[in-house]
This record gives C-alpha cells, structure tokens and sequence, in this order.
C-alpha cells in the first residue's frame, strides 16, 4: 500500500503528468477547487502568454475548462510571465504576474473564458514603476482583489495594490491604490498572505537585510505591531519566497538562506518576534544532500504539519518535505520527513496546494519538453 510522500497512482497512473502549451511552459502556481480538481497556471505557449489550465481529480486535463482543459491568454506584449494565481468562491480564477514591464492581471470564469466583468475585457495591467511585476494575488472576503510585488529597476520597493472586484484600482487603499514598502535596498516582495483582522503579509528579500517580512494594516499602511515598524528581517538573509498564516495567527515563512544549500522554515510569533518552540530557536532546516536545496513555496496540513515544495540539485528532481508542527521532521512521510518526485529530466516544483482528501499537489516545470509537470503524492 503506498504510505505519506509515495506518488499516488490513482493520478495520471503513475502519480505525474506534464502539460504542454507549446512554448517554453512552467507551472508556478496550483490551486484546488473544493470538488478536487485542480487549477495549473503559470506561463508559456508559442508567444510567452499567460497559460492555465485543470485538471480532474484523476490528472485528466478538464475539457469544460478551455480548450480541452487549456487556456492561453495573451495580453500583447513581450515576456509574459504569471507568477501567482487565486481562486473565489464563485469559481472565477484570478492570474497575476507581468507584461512588458508593467503588473498584470486577468480573470477567467469557471470555463476558462475571460470575464468581461473584470475591467472590460478580462484583463488589466498598471505600473509599480520602470519595472513592475505581481508575484502573488489574494481574493479578499469583500471579493476586491489583492497584489504584492515588486519595482524596480534600481532601489525599486516591495509593492502592494488593491483592485476593486470589477478590475479598477481601489484609492481607498494606500495612496491611489497602491502602498509601497521600502527596506532600504533592492526589495523584492515574493509572496503574500493574509491573517484573519485583514493585516496583510509580504515575504520576499532585499539587497539591504537578506530575507524580510512586512506586514500592513487593511489600510495599506505599516503595521508597527509587527516588530515596532512593520518590518522583520530573518535570520540568516538570502530570501523569504513563501509565508503562511497558521489559525494561531502564527507566521510561517519558508526560503533560502544566504550560503545554505538547505531549505528554511522559519515561525514568527503574531508580533513578530521568532517563535523558538519552532525547533529550538524558530527556524528549522531542511538537507536534501545537494548543492542547492531550494524551498518554493508551503502549506499547511489541517492537523499542523507544515508541507514544503521546492527543488533538489542533487538528482534535479522535485522536493517535498514534511514537517511537523514543532518543526521537526515527519518521519511517517517519506524517507526521514522527505520525499523527490523525478520525471526523467530536471524539473523544479514552484507551487504546492492541499486536496480535500489530503493529498499533496506540486507543480513546477520539467525541462527538456519544457512543459508544466504536476504530481500527487499521497498525504
């Protein structure tokens, strides 16, 4: 019988599939539906578009969804590149990522068509700056809409925008909509999340500090109950490329730290201030035995175990690893708390969700093809 961190063959039959849009494809964000079935986007195709596509529950590509379970959607410009998806609760898809510089954004429906609610046409784009990127999007209760990112080129800001439902720009939230979050370098938000009173958390790293967590009030102002200014730098630098809120309003942040080869689990407490039940001193390591061990993204189990997606250099696979809530690793899944998922060529998982059934989806790009690759391990 397969146990936790084992592919679960009931998924394409072997536990893996790719998707192939034509071009140079890479998943970097996966969502499930409360039916199961699973939401793929990223970017791709022969002109470098918007890419999504869903699968069922059985790793069959959907074909109510687009066409035949595939839909590219092309906003015109140079380098497209989705970088973070959402899902409402009625059924409509939100992408987020960039175009020609500048942030973009599209809403589909639950087909896979684009829904002309959302600023005309399904799409809209705005600027940070010179250079403008979302990395992460967020649907509020309020169903208004909510980006984190980044400007750049030089001395650019962590950024956050709030769209109204129908795709405008909300000027209630910081200033015209915008608020930016300036940590005294080349800042770069990776990743976002939201606790429960609407205070809003962005992870990502800066040339300044190494690895940084920001937190605002709904009002798109800094929170200075988050470490006296709203801002928290991490032990060790390099970057901070996920974060999740536990129901005890505790902060998971996952990443790399500066010169490690290891994956970083690092647990904040509400204030800000690190965690140390969480593996002695708030921040655990994760050793896959490579060069380069990098941790993408992470959720949480319903039982507190944290799962975290990433790549491993050592065989260029998929990595997984589980832990459990006091960090530790989960010996009941996988080999010590880990588990790799190889496809034949190198491939890198960027994004990990949770199914109803507790089985763990990760999606990334297999290289090679270049198409989206997905699996299921069983949880």
């Amino acid at each position: 019988m397969a146990a936790p961190g084992d592919l679960d063959t009931s998924f394409d039959g072997d536990g893996k599939r790719a998707i192939d849009f034509g071009g140079t494809d890479a998943a970097r964000a996966v969502l499930v539906q409360p039916n199961g079935r699973i939401v793929v986007a990223g970017d791709g195709g022969p002109a470098s578009s918007f890419c999504v596509a869903r699968l069922r529950t059985n790793g069959a590509l959907d074909a109510t969804f687009g066409s035949a379970g595939k839909r590219v959607i092309d906003f015109g410009g140079a380098n497209e590149s989705t970088q973070g998806a959402a899902l409402q609760p009625d059924g409509k898809i939100v992408l987020a990522g960039a175009s020609d510089l500048r942030v973009a954004v599209a809403r589909v429906n639950p087909n896979g068509s684009l829904d002309t609610t959302f600023s005309g046409d399904g799409k809209m784009t705005f600027s940070w700056g010179a250079l403008s990127r979302a990395s992460a999007v967020l649907v509020l209760p309020n169903g208004k809409i909510l980006l984190g990112g980044f400007s750049g080129p030089e001395g650019g800001n962590i950024q956050v925008a709030r769209l109204n439902a129908n795709g405008a720009l909300d000027t209630t939230f910081g200033t015209g909509g915008k608020a930016p979050v300036d940590l005294g370098g080349d800042d770069f938000g990776l990743a976002m999340a939201r606790q429960a009173n609407g205070r809003i958390l962005v992870a990502g790293r800066s040339s300044a500090a190494g690895a940084v967590v920001a937190r605002l009030r709904a009002s798109g102002a800094l929170d200075p109950d988050f470490d006296g200014d709203g801002r928290v730098t991490l032990p060790g630098g390099g970057s901070a490329n996920a974060v999740l809120v536990q129901p005890d309003r505790r902060i998971v942040v996952v990443g790399n730290a500066s010169g490690s080869a290891m994956m970083t689990v690092t647990r904040l407490n509400r204030n800000g201030s690190l965690d140390t039940t969480f593996d002695g001193d708030g921040t655990a390591t994760i050793d896959f035995g490579s060069l380069a061990d990098l941790a993408h993204d992470v959720v949480l189990q319903p039982d507190g175990k944290i799962v975290v997606g990433g790549y491993t250099q050592a065989d260029e696979e998929v990595a997984v690893a589980r832990l459990n809530s006091n960090g530790s690793p989960d010996s009941t899944f996988g080999a010590a708390g880990k588990a790799t998922v190889d496809f034949g060529v190198a491939t890198f998982g960027n994004a990990v969700a949770l199914q109803p059934n507790g089985r763990i989806v990760v999606a990334g790009q297999r290289t090679g093809g270049d198409d989206f690759a997905v699996a299921r391990l069983v949880g």
